[in-house]
């Protein structure tokens, strides 16, 4: 009898050597769960398809497979992997990334008991690059959840984190491989705006590694990904409830400018708080109030100290005060 695993991991990988060896000796910890895992080399130069060959050697056969990709991006080589898969459940995982325990055994039992699910999304540890917890992250303690409004809202999703039905990925059609960033946020909400259902398993279930050769560390291309991504979907509502989808953008366009400016990059974060104020729904007086809370919120989210007098005594805020208040 062919082997039929119940979970398959889809990896992407680019350059992934450093990081290989301790996440597959975390995965596998979850063998037990009988999955396979599908690996997508996207065009690596450091070797990382050789070691991987070398590190699963003793596996199975069918527990584990290599596809070499040749360049296609992270969301064409997702798509490659959940075409080659077996499964009826897809786990992401990028190669930067490590599971922590119950990656696989939680989206399995979660599944098992709610079968009207189409996907699940559980919680994720920050860390550094060196892999030292920096935060935790828990979205649905701040009411994220994964209907189409409140998915727009939040937009809390990390694919390592994140398992799937295949079936609903391909009657979705899957990540679209023209977008480099924020491809997790538009598949999510074509899943949402599908009627597929989704629910948080209640525990961290990933290292999220935080360094600069990963995609988050690109901060405006990332940033305008994300924005476009936004636009795109609210292009679907944004005639029968302008003053929603504007209030969206802002708040959306706010976050970013606090993304950009605890990137280091002020002047990016200055050019995105002009372009939120385009649908700001607050007086000038509330303008800088909200705009400091977002970056509170922002800063307490991701574990970060946020110092308010040192802000706001900062040429950054005197320059983002003249904008807020200009009529």
């Amino acid at each position: 009898m062919a082997f039929a695993p119940p979970i398959s991991v889809v990896m992407p990988m680019r350059n992934a050597a450093p990081w290989l060896p301790p996440l597959l000796a975390a995965l596998v910890r979850e063998w037990h769960t009988g999955f396979d895992l599908i690996a997508i080399d996207d065009a690596s130069s450091d070797g990382s398809d050789a070691l991987l060959q070398r590190l699963c050697a003793h596996w199975p056969q069918e527990r584990w497979q290599l596809i070499r990709a040749g360049g296609c991006g992270v969301s064409a080589a997702r798509n490659a992997g959940v075409a080659a898969s077996r499964a009826p459940l897809i786990a992401f995982l990028d190669a930067d990334d490590r599971p922590l325990p119950g990656r696989l055994s939680l989206p399995l039992q979660a599944f098992a008991r709610y079968p009207h699910l189409s996907h699940v999304h559980g919680g994720w540890w920050r860390c550094d690059d060196a892999g030292r917890h920096q935060h935790t992250v828990r979205p649905w303690q701040e009411g994220a959840g994964f209907s189409w409004r409140s998915f727009m809202q939040h937009k809390a999703v990390l694919p390592s984190a994140w398992t799937v039905r295949r079936d609903a990925l391909l009657a979705v059609g899957g990540f679209d491989p023209q977008l480099r960033h924020s491809e997790d946020v538009d598949l999510l909400l074509r899943l949402a705006a599908a009627g597929h259902e989704g629910a948080w398993i209640e525990q961290e279930l990933v290292r999220y590694r935080l360094h600069g050769a990963n995609a988050s560390g690109r901060t405006k291309a990332q940033l305008q990904g994300l924005l476009a991504v936004m636009e795109r979907h609210l292009e679907a509502v944004g005639a029968s409830e302008p003053g929603w989808a504007r209030s969206q953008r802002y708040d959306t366009t706010t976050w970013a400018s606090w993304q950009a400016w605890s990137d280091g990059a002020p002047d990016l974060a200055l050019q995105l708080l002009q372009q939120a104020l385009e649908d700001c729904p607050y007086p000038l007086p509330r303008r800088p109030v909200h705009y400091l809370e977002v970056f509170a919120r922002s800063c307490a989210r991701v574990g970060q100290r946020f110092d308010a007098e040192a802000l706001q005594a900062s040429r950054f805020w005197r320059q983002a005060q003249e904008l807020l208040l200009a009529r």
